[in-house]
């Protein structure tokens, strides 16, 4: 058998390309260099041979799948506030189709947001804390926020996937209290003057007035939804026998809730000072502190109350008090706390009779 091979076929690059007759051609020379072995059919050794350079094959990689094609674009804007800096805020971003809303958080002096938004049509607006005021990318805006500028109404802003948006600036602070939304399922901004006294959706409004002769009154209203429902008062009656201080109102001593403070001055030379602190109960006004003095004086700093007064002993003249005394009483959230009173003397150096005794 002739087992020469004339011509072999070569690839570009080099490399041999193998027919099926020189795969025969091979298996049949491996059976001539093998003759000894039992049961072997050159048939069977060349079939062998074709897996194995089929198995040796290259394999094919796959290309890599394209990127896929976005599906948010990005909102930019300035974010403007009347006053000399900007709260803390929240703004939101609707979805004026589907009323989706995007919520974004703003910081203290935070001059400009970016946010990103799945592709569609918004409002932009804002509210600051507890929904006290808000404010809007509204006509007003490129209208120059001018005096001559009275149009409200949002500008719908259109936001491409893939793309940047800008100049949706949150500016207009000075509509009324209807030209800003409140983001669905957020409870109503309160009402003019309100306030929530036990941070709980529902508001109320402190008030002192002052009738002149017939003196002050403080008051304690709640609002219905629908207007205020006076709950709570207090009158000083004729201001020539004791008269409700100015210092009379609302007060925060740890965030919440807010306690009322009520400090009523009588008159005569002692100066005497009776103070309390109310608490709102959900239907009226619970005490929750009281203390009266001589020469009173009282001061709030973060959540203690200080008073100041005359401390008398037994017999002591009334205008000459040997001890004066300073209370203090702090707020743990349910209840104030006496701390150890301080006592010092009214006078240095040697005491005068009416003290030595």
């Amino acid at each position: 058998m002739n087992t020469s091979i004339s011509s072999t076929v070569v690839r570009p690059g080099g490399r041999r390309r193998w027919t099926r007759a020189h795969i025969l051609l091979v298996a049949a020379a491996v059976a001539c260099v093998c003759p000894g072995i039992p049961g072997q059919d050159p048939n069977s050794i060349a079939t062998s041979v074709a897996a194995t350079l089929t198995a040796a094959a290259p394999r094919v990689v796959p290309s890599a799948p394209s990127s896929p094609t976005p599906q948010t674009g990005i909102l930019t804007g300035q974010v403007c506030y009347p006053s000399e800096s900007i709260p803390p805020m929240t703004a939101y971003f609707e979805d004026t189709l589907t009323h989706a809303v995007t919520s974004l958080a703003i910081a203290q002096d935070q001059g400009s947001y970016s946010v990103d938004l799945p592709a569609g049509t918004y409002h932009a607006y804002a509210w600051v804390a507890e929904f006290g005021i808000g404010g809007s990318y509204s006509q007003m805006v490129p209208c120059g926020l001018t005096a001559a500028c009275t149009d409200h109404s949002l500008i719908a802003v259109n936001v491409a996937a893939g793309s940047i948006t800008g100049g949706a600036d949150i500016c207009d602070w000075y509509g009324g209290p209807d030209s800003v939304p409140t983001p669905p399922g957020a409870p109503a901004p309160p009402p003019p003057g309100g306030v929530s006294l036990n941070c709980d959706d529902t508001y109320q409004r402190v008030r002192l007035t002052d009738a002149g002769v017939a003196g002050r009154t403080l008051w304690v209203d709640s609002w219905d939804g629908g207007a205020w429902v006076n709950v709570w008062s207090v009158a000083g009656g004729d201001p020539n026998i004791r008269q409700i201080e100015e210092e009379a109102g609302a007060y925060q001593f740890l965030g919440c809730p807010t306690l009322v403070v009520l400090p009523i001055r009588y008159s005569g030379s002692g100066a005497y000072l009776e103070l309390s602190v109310q608490q709102w109960n959900g239907a009226g006004l619970t005490q929750v502190y009281q203390h009266e003095g001589t020469h009173g004086v009282w001061s709030k700093a973060g959540a203690t109350i200080q008073f100041d007064e005359s401390l008398y002993l037994y017999n002591e003249p009334t205008c000459c008090p040997c001890n004066h005394q300073t209370l203090r009483h702090t707020w743990n959230g349910a209840a104030f706390v006496e701390e150890a009173p301080t006592i010092t003397p009214t006078f240095t150096g040697t005491p005068p009779a009416e003290c030595s005794s």
